[in-house]
């Protein structure tokens, strides 16, 4: 389709405190669409916590041709009432001048295989990033024709 909105990279991003099970929290992160995480490299940067607890920032960048195949994996991810909340999460959550849509998925639910949307603390951080700066509608749009929204 001529002029259609493409997404060129997502980037994911959590943290695992020292309290949790890194390998759980990194399980968490490739059970998003395990197909493809399981391909790329899942970074990890030691921090230091508030009260010098360690704190561990575990990133992952998909890009290419693995983006479209990664955001059809979340959605079939997707229950019937997450992607009818997508659909309003897209217009809240997307920022058109960077081109990019700021998602934040429960960490719990993730790991148990499941995507749901949370406002909470223990997340993990989905960002999608779009070609230029694309309306929301087309934004929509293009979620549409992968199945994402409802």
């Amino acid at each position: 389709m001529k002029g259609r909105v493409r997404a060129l990279r997502v980037e994911i991003a959590t943290h695992a405190h020292a309290t949790e099970d890194e390998e759980r929290v990194v399980k968490a992160v490739v059970n998003l669409a395990p197909n493809v995480l399981r391909r790329v490299r899942v970074g990890r940067v030691v921090l230091e916590g508030h009260y010098g607890n360690p704190i561990t920032r575990i990133t992952v960048h998909v890009s290419g041709s693995d983006v479209e195949e990664f955001l059809r994996e979340f959605a079939s991810r997707l229950g019937p009432n997450e992607k009818r909340m997508f659909r309003f999460l897209i217009r809240e959550r997307y920022d058109a001048s960077s081109g990019r849509l700021f998602l934040r998925v429960s960490k719990q639910d993730a790991f148990l295989g499941h995507v749901r949307f949370s406002d909470g603390d223990d997340v993990v951080r989905v960002v999608v990033v779009f070609r230029g700066s694309p309306s929301v509608d087309d934004v929509i749009k293009e979620f549409e024709e992968l199945g994402l929204v409802a």
